[in-house]
């Protein structure tokens, strides 16, 4: 649960984002090592990563 400003959660939301887009990209790495061999289910405020086709990436809300 998020307490303060609409700016903070503006901001933590952003940050969150970010931070989604780097794991996407590290399970992006991770494939390529051995295709095939990587399952994850991630989801934070803001983002939730899926698979797509034979990489992974951040959805945004």
């Amino acid at each position: 649960m998020h307490t303060g400003s609409a700016d903070e959660l503006r901001a933590k939301t952003a940050r969150s984002q970010e931070i989604g887009r780097q794991i996407s990209a590290l399970l992006n790495e991770a494939e390529q090592i051995a295709p095939g061999a990587v399952a994850a289910q991630v989801q934070g405020l803001g983002f939730t990563i899926r698979r797509r086709g034979s990489g992974f990436v951040a959805d945004t809300r």
